[in-house]
């Protein structure tokens, strides 16, 4: 065969020993391990600097949870995160028998899933650790102390390429002297089997076999039982989990489509029927009795003896709860909608509060924006620097407070109504009620009011009236002057004289006389006019100064609603004048001046100036619109807020009808989709489903509603494989790119010329560090993609989605990702014998030794970058910071902030791929295994900072189902490490030792299998009693009748159906009372399930919302009544038949406008409100919200 003269150039390049040069492959592995670990040092860095700045994302568990179950507050140090006070391995107790007592309790004693998957690393890491010990300490100097090199023992390959110096540090070193002489090898054509007059055949054949040994003794069946051991402790964890967490109880789904034997089925005919066959002991609304009640179970009850209790209640199969689904599709809709109108309306409300801000009572220009004027040069000299004024402080103990819990004094004691600013408050006062109570009619009849006493009574303010054409005074009145209603029917011009204007000093500037007309004596009340203040004391009054004539407010409203409470345009020559005393002495240094302008024109020293700091005023602040705004705007703004509100009343009278309407049709069994039970034994139910999360948060509601046909399951499974595919092409690319400077490669591939022929490290970084990265970003895509993918699965349980996208994401990675790219390499390191057809088997061995380097670097790559991104989580910090800098309302500050639940297939996917790696080169390629110790080790790290202050746990527990699973795959690729080791040695003829090893192999997989099988084998359904399985069978029959049955009088039988009617029903508890007869358990009697969650819902537990916040004070006082999602939580209907009215959540600010919001809103329109608890002076007196269940004992005490 001819040689092109490139290659023949460079063949001339000789390979060298490790230890005496560098190669590209080695320059490659050295620039990954620096670069990756220096990466990855800048991301931990990062991390370590921004986590004490943004605590909305990295401390979540320090202020979401409930507060028995938060975490303590870690300092604001770089390396707290490091050691937080948490164990690094969560224990395992095996005594339960406080289980019940509280949450802290059963917190520590049934760890979380995600506690549990931190015992998953820890062991991984301590069989890792194993791998690395045993293949540094024992394989490596196998290969290392007294062998050849490769440089030595294999002469230069015969076209391009050489063995890089870092293959003398795996088996490669070995198989060389192994050679017979009989075996033709392609690549390995100038194998020696004497080196420097020393046969190395024998010796190499004594180190195979110490290899055989600690591979088979040392390193596989030490982890084995290992690993088995932490897997029994996990299956017995899950055992007292099931039995005493969960009292035995199982959830599960019973789809319609499974039982069409139960269409048009009733609730109430379906309960029953449960009960005839024998299947239940009891069913709250139904009109059958087992003869067994129901026991109640104290809460001071452990679940122990509950489920004790439960045991011996005498059933295998017990449905004790059954709720139907029905179609809420128009519903959800209705929702969606109201959804969207209450955000509109705390939009509107936001903006209302935000539009005004506290000023102080004085005419002051300390609190107010004041436009710079422009004065002339000569009034610049002449007149000093004035001392810039800061915000003074309201004079304690001046005026007694009549509500000091008021956070705001200055609504406190008002007896204004709710502030509207739009227009005097006059304007919107009732006259002429009665029989009104708390906002409510009374029974009774209101006193009539005649028609001219109605007139009379209207407020005509600024409104255009007209008059009689032909009156004398006609000519008398220019047009637009003000008139009213004299007591005979005429219009005539009001009086000249002003309105009296309350004293700022104990009434804010929107007090109006009329609102405590005849009450002025006895309240201590003053009211002061223009002419009035003028004639007070005309002599004291050049000393005080008119800020409203010498201070510019920038055209708003200085405060009040409208401008009638403004003092009129004074005279020049008639200054205004107040009430005060004009000081006789001069002010000592405890009596200053609080504002240098009353002083105007006088020189006072500078110690007869206050600092701004310690300026005080004698009353308190009031409120005033913000500057830039005016009565049109605020008009505009408040006209919104009645279009919302007028809008929300009407929904949430459709959303009642549209609930009521649907459960009807649960009562008559119209549209429904399906059964959620709840009980012991419902796995031997025929067509069931069981829910292992055992809560809400774990169904999928919208699955129920549609389920996935077989043509989404075709298109899901399409989706994977292809993605699949493509990963798969991916990492032949990738693959093929590690092995562009293997020996003879260049020349088959010849795209990889290039690579051959420029030596250096930028060839190096080709081959070993872009590769790594490009697999890194194609596993990123095809795990994203798969876990999306899996959403179209036809499960109704939330963790069955997440426990198969664990599984496809582990199987992936496994065989696409780390089997396939040592496949891949090997065989295209093999392309040379696959031309002559001479050596295949021992050079495709050799080269699955060979790209023991390529999974070397893709570790090292993973083992400092992956842990650092999953604490840092940019693509989450950007996503936060962005939605909450665009948050207006305190419940989009909320939903930005809202933490995320921890996703195992993301956050063991790089864990995996680790522990495959370690498991097939631990010892063949030695430096593996400390790479894959790294990657644990770092990784727990992460992971204990992040379970233990990241992500909250609002999804719901399974009992460790996944972690089991992973352990069980954990001891299934234990088999690797000696099955690559045996098939090696099997391509190079060593019988003995290759079938040892492949046969160990095997029998280890068995094992595994059979043990794990046996420790979760359940009970089958033929082990049940004769009786239980008649009953099933008999609900078999009825579920899917065949066309041939006859019809029992069961199943024709139509139970009286409430009538469709449209009423006042208070709340979704009296729908489900009066149409269901259900009602949700109370605190004492509610049992094990559903398992609590950490999910905290804006809409139906607005109240705790509230008071969650990053800056919420970390203790505050509990809630005086259990909230709707509370009250809720033993009821599995649908989340939209379950929906309360929702309750607004306001924004909190320091001029009360917020609370007088909320009373309005409480009082006029029965809207629920809640402010936005920050500090503990932000918590307001809440009142029991009044549920069905509560109006019904109030009548029943009545």
């Amino acid at each position: 065969m001819a040689v092109p003269t490139t290659f023949q150039n460079v063949v001339q390049l000789q390979p060298v020993c490790i230890g005496h040069s560098l190669d590209p492959s080695a320059d490659g592995i050295i620039a990954a391990v620096i670069l990756s670990s220096a990466l990855g040092l800048v991301i931990w860095l990062v991390f370590a600097f921004v986590r004490p700045r943004y605590r909305q994302l990295y401390a979540t568990r320090e202020w979401f949870p409930q507060q028995d179950l938060r975490a303590k507050r870690l300092s604001p140090s770089i390396s707290s995160f490091l050691f937080p006070p948490l164990p690094l391995v969560p224990p395992i107790p095996t005594d339960v028998s406080n289980a019940g007592r509280s949450v802290t309790t059963d917190a520590k004693l049934f760890p979380s899933d995600e506690q549990l998957t931190q015992r998953v690393l820890w062991v991984s890491l301590l069989v890792a650790i194993g791998w690395a010990i045993i293949g540094v300490g024992g394989a490596l100097p196998l290969y290392l102390v007294s062998t050849p090199c490769l440089a030595q023992s294999i002469g230069a390959p015969q076209y391009s390429g050489v063995f890089s110096t870092i293959q003398d540090l795996s088996l490669l070193r070995l198989l060389p002297l192994l050679n017979n002489g009989d075996t033709p090898i392609s690549i390995l054509t100038t194998i020696r089997e004497v080196v420097n007059g020393t046969d190395e055949a024998s010796k190499a054949r004594l180190r195979i076999l110490i290899l055989t040994v600690l591979t088979i003794a040392l390193s596989t069946l030490p982890a084995l039982g290992f690993v088995l051991r932490e897997f029994s402790r996990l299956v017995s964890f899950r055992s007292r989990w099931l039995e005493i967490r969960c009292g035995g109880k199982e959830m599960g789904w019973l789809s319609a489509r499974k039982a069409p034997g139960f269409a048009n089925w009733g609730e109430k005919r379906m309960k029953d029927h449960l009960i005839k066959l024998g299947l239940s002991s009891f069913l709250e609304g139904t009109s059958r009795r087992s003869g067994r009640s129901r026991q109640a179970t104290a809460p001071s009850q452990s679940y122990w003896n509950a489920s004790q209790n439960s045991e011996n209640s005498g059933f295998e199969v017990d449905v004790q709860g059954l709720f139907s689904v029905s179609d809420t599709h128009n519903l959800a809709l209705l929702i969606a909608e109201r959804d969207d109108v209450v955000h509109n309306l705390e939009v509107a409300e936001t903006k209302y509060i935000s539009s005004f801000k506290l000023a102080t009572p004085e005419p002051s220009i300390a609190n107010l924006e004041i436009r710079p004027q422009q004065t002339l040069p000569t009034e610049k000299s002449e007149m000093p620097d004035r001392p810039h004024i800061s915000r003074p402080r309201a004079l304690i103990g001046s005026r007694p407070r009549q509500h000091p819990r008021r956070h705001n004094p200055a609504h406190g004691h008002s007896s204004l109504a709710p502030t509207s600013f739009v227009a005097p408050s006059q304007y919107y006062k009732l006259r002429g009620l009665r029989n009104v109570n708390g906002g409510r009619l009374r029974d009774g009849s209101s006193t009539p009011v005649s028609l001219t006493d109605s007139i009379q009574q209207r407020i005509v303010g600024s409104r255009f009236q007209e008059v009689n054409r032909d009156s004398t005074v006609l000519d008398q009145i220019p047009l637009g002057s003000r008139i009213k209603l004299e007591k005979d029917g005429v219009m005539w011009p009001s009086s000249p004289s002003p309105e009296p204007i309350p004293d700022p000093r104990y009434h804010g500037p929107s007090h109006t006389p009329g609102s405590t007309s005849g009450n002025s004596g006895t309240s201590g009340t003053e009211y002061v006019t223009v002419e009035g203040s003028v004639a007070h004391d005309n002599s004291i009054s050049a000393e005080w100064v008119d800020l409203l004539r010498e201070v510019d407010f920038g055209g708003s409203p200085i405060a009040g609603p409208s401008n009638v409470l403004l003092r009129p345009p004074q005279p020049p020559e008639v200054p205004p004048a107040r009430p005060r005393p004009r000081p006789v002495e001069s002010p000592s240094s405890d009596h200053r001046e609080t504002f240098p302008l009353r002083n105007k024109g006088q020189h006072l020293p500078s110690e007869a100036i206050t600092p701004p700091h310690l300026r005080l005023q004698p009353q308190q602040p009031f409120v005033r619109p913000a500057s830039g705004l005016d009565y049109d705007d605020l008009g505009a703004v408040y006209t919104e807020i009645n279009q919302w509100r007028s809008r929300l009343k009407t929904i949430n009278s459709q959303i009642a009808d549209a609930q009521q309407d649907c459960y009807v049709d649960i009562a008559e069994g119209a549209r429904i989709k399906g059964w959620i039970m709840i009980g012991r034994g419902l796995r031997y139910l025929p067509g069931i489903e069981v829910i292992e999360g055992r809560a809400k948060e774990d169904i999928r509601w919208d699955v129920l509603q549609n389920e996935p046909t077989l043509l989404d399951s075709i298109a899901m499974w399409a989706v994977i494989l292809v993605v699949t595919l493509l990963l798969v092409a991916g990492m032949t690319i990738a693959s093929s790119l590690a092995l562009g400077t293997a020996p003879n490669i260049s020349y088959y591939l010849p795209f990889f010329q290039s690579l051959s022929l420029h030596y250096g490290l930028a060839s190096g970084i080709a081959t070993t560090l872009a590769p790594a990265a490009a697999v890194s970003v194609f596993v990123t895509i095809a795990v994203s993609i798969i876990n999306w993918t899996t959403q179209w699965s036809r499960s109704a349980s939330v963790s069955a989605v997440q426990f198969f996208a664990l599984k496809l994401t582990c199987t992936i990675l496994t065989f696409a990702v780390a089997v396939w790219t040592v496949v891949a390499g090997a065989l295209l390191f093999a392309l040379e014998a696959f031309n002559e057809g001479v050596g295949l088997a021992p050079t495709i061995a050799a080269g699955s030794v060979y790209m023991g380097a390529f999974a070397l670097v893709i570790v090292i790559s993973a083992a400092v970058i992956v842990p650092g991104l999953l604490l840092l989580q940019p693509f989450q910090l950007w996503t936060v910071l962005r939605s909450e800098k665009d948050a207006l309302t305190p419940r989009q500050r909320f939903r930005a902030v809202y933490p995320r639940c921890y996703n195992l297939p993301y956050a063991s996917g790089a864990s995996v791929v680790g522990m495959v790696f370690g498991s097939g080169f631990s010892l063949v390629f030695p430096l593996v295994g400390p790479a894959v110790v790294a990657l644990l080790f770092l990784s727990l790290i992460a992971h204990r900072f992040l379970i233990g202050y990241v992500y909250v746990r609002t999804r719901s527990q399974t009992g460790g189902l996944m972690q089991i699973w992973l352990l069980k795959c954990l001891a299934s690729i234990l088999m690797l490490q000696p099955l690559l080791l045996g098939l090696v040695l099997l391509s190079w003829q060593l019988w003995i030792e290759g079938l040892a090893l492949l046969c160990f192999s095997l029998v280890l997989l068995l094992v595994v299998e059979l043990f794990t099988a046996s420790k979760v084998r359940t009970q089958s359904a033929h082990s049940l009693e004769p009786g239980t399985r008649g009953s099933l069978e008999a609900f078999s029959d009825t579920a899917r009748p065949s066309t041939h049955s006859d019809v029992s009088d069961e199943n024709i039988s139509n139970h009286s159906s409430p009538r469709r009617v449209r009423g006042s029903i208070a709340s979704v508890l009296e729908m489900m009372s009066l149409t269901l007869a259900v009602m949700p358990p109370t605190s004492r009697h509610r049992g094990p399930l559903p398992l609590p969650t950490e999910t905290l819902d804006d809409l139906t537990a607005t109240e705790r919302a509230a008071r969650t916040h990053p800056d919420a004070p970390p203790r505050l006082p509990l809630l005086p009544f259990a909230d709707h999602a509370e009250e809720m939580s033993g009821i599995f209907y649908a989340p939209e038949l379950l929906a309360p009215q929702p309750i607004i959540w306001l924004p909190n600010d320091s001029a009360g406008v917020a609370r007088s919001q909320a009373e309005d809103l409480e009082k006029y329109h029965e809207i629920h409100v809640t402010l936005d608890v920050r500090t503990q002076d932000d918590v307001l007196p809440l009142k029991r919200r009044l549920t069905g269940r509560s109006t019904r004992s109030t009548r029943s005490k009545q």
